[in-house]
């Protein structure tokens, strides 16, 4: 008896064991995905208070209304994590230059960050060092796409803070 016993608890200890690394493992691929929840909902903030008459505002004629950028974002969104995927360029397709009103926009913003969450829940760690082939023929590590997704929609954000400061505004609360 004391023997199964004995057993028992060392087959608990290696399961647990086992089951420790794989937590571990993890753990940059949970940084990356903190990282990406944050800037995304602070750009979901901004959209959502930004008035309707903003998604028209275009500083200077050089660069994108209001609206087109965060369609642009929404866009590399699906691109960049389609590629993470293992399927560049078979993601879903925004069109940046429609003339959405803001629940379309906010909608579009929605759903191309929920397909980029959805797109990392499933990886780990090991997923960043896959090699991914583009159509083109050029390889990138998986981590290229999750650091180039948090980079573009970064960037991205700190044109949508310029845009509501000149505009009398704050993206934050």
């Amino acid at each position: 008896m004391r023997n199964a016993l004995g057993f028992a608890i060392l087959a608990a200890l290696a399961l647990l064991l086992a089951a420790m690394p794989a937590k571990a493992q993890s753990a940059a691929l949970a940084g990356i995905r903190s990282e990406f929840k944050d800037v995304s909902a602070s750009v979901m903030k901004a959209a959502q208070k930004a008035p309707e008459s903003l998604y028209s505002y275009q500083p200077t004629p050089d660069v994108f209304t209001y609206r087109k950028m965060l369609l642009h974002i929404a866009g590399a969104s699906y691109s960049i994590c389609a590629g993470f995927q293992g399927n560049p360029g078979q993601g879903p397709k925004v069109d940046a230059n429609k003339e959405a009103s803001k629940q379309e926009v906010l909608e579009t913003l929605t759903a191309a960050f929920s397909y980029c969450d959805a797109s990392m829940g499933a990886a780990s760690d090991a997923t960043l060092a896959e090699i991914v082939t583009a159509p083109s023929g050029t390889k990138r590590p998986k981590s290229y796409y999750v650091s180039h997704l948090l980079a573009h929609t970064s960037l991205h954000y700190g044109n949508i803070v310029t845009y509501m400061r000149l505009n009398k505004m704050s993206p934050g609360d």
